[in-house]
C-alpha cells in the first residue's frame, strides 16, 4: 500500500539491503509554501517525515506501516528551491523495521530522526496519554481568532475550531479532515477508501499547530507580530487506527515543561474516542522572526 506523497518530485539516489538514499527537490511553486509561514516561506518539518517515509515504503519489498515515532530532530530549516536528500539505514529485528534516518541540504543536516515499521495491518495506541486533567473552560472561536495567533493559512491552516483552553496549561481544539483537501487531488477515481488515508505527517502538524496556539494565546498582538514558533523536535508518537476523509480529529494538548520561550507539549488525537495518536513530547520555542528574515534572503541570494 502506497501512501499519499507530500514531495512529488524524488529520485532514488541508491538503494541496498541496508537502506536507501532518496533526492527531493522542493519546489518553491508547492502550495504548501503559499500557507506556511507565507512571509517567511519555510518547508514544514513535518514535510521532512514525510520524506524519509515516502524512501522506507520504496525501500520496502512489502506493504509496511509506519507505528512509531521515536524521536524527530530538527537542526536547521528547509527552504523553497532546496534539494533535500535523505539517507535512510533499515534494520529488520523480529519483524520489526527500525530507521534511522539523516536528512540534508546543500547548507548541511536538517534533520535526524528515528522510526519504527511493522507489517501492514490493524494498528492501535495502547498507551495514549489520557486527559485526566479538569476540563479547561470551554470557548468557541473558530478560523478567525486563530488567524490572529498563528501565521498559517490556506492550504496549511491545518485546525478549524477551539473549544476549551486554559492559558498556559492545555488547549481542545478539532480539524474535520475532508475529501476536498488539496492532498488527495491525485488520488484515482479506482483508488478504494485505503487510498485516501489522511498523512501521518498532516496528523502530526494538525496537532503541532494547536500547540502553537497554546503557546501563542495569551500573549500580545505586538508581540506575536514579530516573533514564529519554531518545532525543534519530538519524541515518544504513537500512531493508532488511519484517519480517513468524514473523520473529525479532537486534538488534546497540554504543557509539560515551559522555559522562557520555551515549551514541552503531550497529548493525543482521538476520533470517535479512539485514539489515532498519541504524543509524549514536542519541543517548541518562539523565536524572533528577524532571524528568518535573514536567513531566508541569505539563502535565496
Amino acid at each position: 500500500m502506497r501512501s499519499i506523497v507530500l514531495m512529488p518530485d524524488a529520485s532514488v539516489v541508491h538503494t541496498d539491503a541496508t537502506g536507501i538514499e532518496m533526492s527531493f527537490a522542493v519546489r518553491p511553486t508547492a502550495p504548501v509554501f503559499d500557507g506556511h509561514y507565507p512571509h517567511f516561506p519555510l518547508l514544514p518539518g513535518v514535510f521532512t517525515l514525510d520524506a524519509v517515509h515516502q524512501a522506507v515504503l520504496r525501500h520496502a519489498d512489502d506493504d509496511l506501516q509506519l507505528t512509531d515515532i521515536r524521536s524527530v530532530r530538527f537542526q536547521s530549516p528547509v527552504l523553497p528551491g532546496d534539494t533535500l536528500t535523505v539517507e535512510a539505514a533499515v534494520k529488520e529485528v523480529d519483524g520489526v523495521r527500525d530507521v534511522r534516518a539523516t536528512c540534508r541540504t546543500e547548507r548541511g543536516r536538517s534533520a535526524t530522526l528515528r522510526l519504527r515499521y511493522t507489517a501492514a495491518g490493524p494498528r492501535e495506541i495502547t498507551a495514549a496519554a489520557p486527559w485526566h486533567d479538569a476540563p479547561a473552560p470551554e470557548v468557541d472561536h473558530g478560523p478567525a481568532a486563530l488567524k490572529k495567533l498563528i501565521p498559517h493559512r490556506y492550504p496549511a491552516l491545518l485546525v478549524d475550531r477551539v473549544h476549551a483552553v486554559e492559558p498556559g496549561r492545555s488547549i481542545v481544539t478539532t480539524k474535520a479532515v475532508t475529501c476536498n483537501e488539496p492532498w488527495y487531488q491525485d488520488v484515482p477515481d479506482s483508488a478504494g477508501d485505503a487510498g485516501y488515508a489522511y498523512p501521518t505527517a498532516l496528523l502530526i502538524e494538525s496537532w503541532c499547530q494547536s500547540a502553537a496556539l497554546l503557546a501563542a494565546w495569551d500573549r500580545p498582538q505586538d508581540e506575536l507580530a514579530g516573533q514564529v514558533a519554531l518545532f525543534g523536535g519530538m519524541s515518544g508518537i504513537g500512531l493508532g487506527p488511519e484517519v480517513r476523509p468524514g473523520d473529525l480529529l479532537r486534538h488534546e494538548v497540554r504543557i509539560s515543561r515551559a522555559l522562557e520561550g520555551t515549551w514541552i507539549f503531550e497529548g493525543r488525537t482521538t476520533v470517535d474516542g479512539t485514539a489515532v495518536l498519541a504524543v509524549d513530547s514536542v519541543m517548541t520555542a518562539l523565536r524572533p522572526s528577524a532571524a528568518l528574515t535573514e536567513l531566508t534572503a541569505a539563502a535565496q541570494g
